[in-house]
C-alpha cells in the first residue's frame, strides 16, 4: 500500500511570514513618522545616483536616512554617508533581495525620531524584490534607456508593484534604439505607475521628480490619519457602492471605479456595484474571496468625509446606510456563503441629494482611500 505524501508549501508559508513582518514595519514607521520609500531596479540603473540627487536638493526640507542592500560591499553607502545622513548598509550574503525582516533589523539600528524620509535601496535586481513586501509605503522602480524599452514587458511583476517607474539616462535616447513610446505602451499595459523620464547626470526631469516626493512624503506626514484596520489576506474582493445621481451617496462607487485603473492583481476583483450590491453577490461568491471589504457612504455620526472600518457586528448597532436595503444583512450573508473575512469602509456623507456634485470633504476622502488601497494593494 503507497504511503500518503505530505506537501508542505514553503513557499506560500515564506512569504506569509514576510507579510506579517512587513506589516509590522508600516507600524514601526507610522509610529515614528517616517514616509518610507522603497527603491528598485537593475544594477547601474542609477538608483543610488538619484538618491545623492535628490537627498541632497530637498535636505533643507526634510530629514534623511537610508538603507542600503548589496550582496557585498559597501560602495554605495559611503556616497551617501558622505551628504551627512545616517546610513546603515545591508548585505545579503548572496540573496538578490532585501525582505522585511532585514529591513526590521536594519531601522532598529536607525535614529528613527531624526528620519522624515527613509530611502530603502534594494539590491540591484528585477526579479526578486518585486515579490518581497518590506512595509515602505512608495515603491519606485528605475528603468534607463540603455536596458531597452522591453523590461516592463519581460519583468511585469517589478512595475505592477511599482508606484512610479522612473526613466532614467533620458539624456541618452539620441544616441540609442531606445522606442519611448513603445516603453510607455509597455507599463500601461502592465502597470498604472506613474512614468517619469529624466537623467540625473544633465538633470532634465528631476524637477518633476522632486516635486512628486515632495508632495507624497508633505501629505503623508500632515495627515497623520489612522490607516484602515483591514487584514488583507488571499483573494480580495473590494465592492465599492453608492447612487452618483445623489451627491455624497455615490463615493463608494467613484472609489471602486478608480481602484480598477490602479490595482491590476489577478487575486483581486474590484466591483463597482452602483446602487445595487445584491445584483452582485453571485459574482463574489463565484471568485471564492478569502476577504471582502463594501466601500460605502455610511452615517455613522462622525465628521463629513470621515473613513471608518467596521465588521458586520458594528454595522447595526451603530450606522444608517444611504440605502433603502439591510447592508449589514446583506454583508453578512456574503460572510455566512462565502466564509471570508468582511469589513464596511464607510465614509461619513456630508450631504445626500438629487445631484451630480460630490462635498469637497468627501472629495478628499475618495482620493484619500484610492491612494491608500492602491500603496496598500499595489506592493
Amino acid at each position: 500500500m503507497m504511503k500518503k505524501i505530505k506537501t508542505i508549501e514553503v513557499g506560500a508559508s515564506i512569504f506569509e511570514e514576510n507579510d506579517r513582518i512587513a506589516k509590522e514595519n508600516q507600524r514601526i514607521f507610522r509610529e515614528n513618522g517616517i514616509f518610507t520609500v522603497n527603491i528598485m531596479g537593475s544594477p547601474g540603473s542609477g538608483k543610488t545616483s538619484l538618491l545623492e540627487k535628490t537627498i541632497s536638493e530637498l535636505k533643507g526640507q526634510f530629514s534623511f536616512g537610508v538603507i542600503e542592500g548589496d550582496v557585498k560591499g559597501n560602495l554605495d553607502a559611503k556616497r551617501l554617508a558622505a551628504l551627512d545622513i545616517p546610513v546603515l548598509q545591508i548585505n545579503t550574503g548572496g540573496a538578490c533581495h532585501l525582505d522585511a525582516l532585514m529591513v526590521q533589523k536594519g531601522i532598529k539600528e536607525l535614529p528613527l525620531k531624526d528620519i522624515e524620509v527613509l530611502f530603502v535601496e534594494n539590491v540591484g535586481n528585477l526579479v526578486c524584490p518585486a515579490e518581497f513586501d518590506i512595509g515602505t509605503v512608495l515603491n519606485v522602480v528605475i528603468s534607463s534607456v540603455p536596458e531597452g524599452e522591453d523590461k516592463p514587458l519581460k519583468y511585469p511583476l517589478m512595475f505592477q508593484r511599482a508606484n512610479i517607474c522612473i526613466l532614467n539616462k533620458i539624456d541618452l535616447l539620441s544616441y540609442t534604439d531606445f522606442n519611448l513610446e513603445q516603453f510607455t505602451k509597455y507599463l500601461k499595459d502592465t502597470s498604472s505607475a506613474q512614468i517619469i523620464p529624466l537623467s540625473v547626470k544633465t538633470g532634465y526631469g528631476l524637477n518633476i521628480w522632486r516635486e512628486k516626493l515632495s508632495s507624497l512624503t508633505f501629505n503623508w506626514l500632515s495627515e497623520k490619519i489612522e490607516p484602515l484596520s483591514i487584514d488583507w489576506k488571499g483573494r480580495i474582493v473590494i465592492v465599492g457602492m453608492g447612487d452618483r445621481m445623489k451627491g455624497d451617496d455615490g463615493a463608494g462607487s467613484i472609489v471602486a471605479e478608480k481602484l480598477t485603473r490602479t490595482i491590476k492583481r489577478k487575486d483581486i476583483r474590484i466591483i463597482d456595484a452602483g446602487n445595487a450590491i445584491e445584483n452582485y453577490i453571485g459574482l463574489i461568491e463565484k471568485f471564492h474571496p478569502d476577504t471582502v471589504v463594501v466601500i460605502d457612504a455610511v452615517d455613522f455620526g462622525g465628521s463629513p468625509g470621515e473613513i471608518k472600518t467596521m465588521d458586520p457586528d458594528e454595522l447595526q448597532e451603530i450606522t444608517t446606510s444611504t440605502h433603502t436595503f439591510s447592508l449589514p444583512l446583506l454583508i453578512n450573508h456574503i460572510k455566512i456563503t462565502t466564509g471570508a473575512r468582511c469589513n464596511l469602509v464607510g465614509i461619513q456623507p456630508k450631504k445626500i441629494d438629487v445631484s451630480e456634485n460630490i462635498s469637497t470633504e468627501i472629495q478628499k476622502s475618495i482620493k484619500k482611500l484610492i491612494e491608500d488601497l492602491s500603496f496598500e494593494l499595489c506592493r
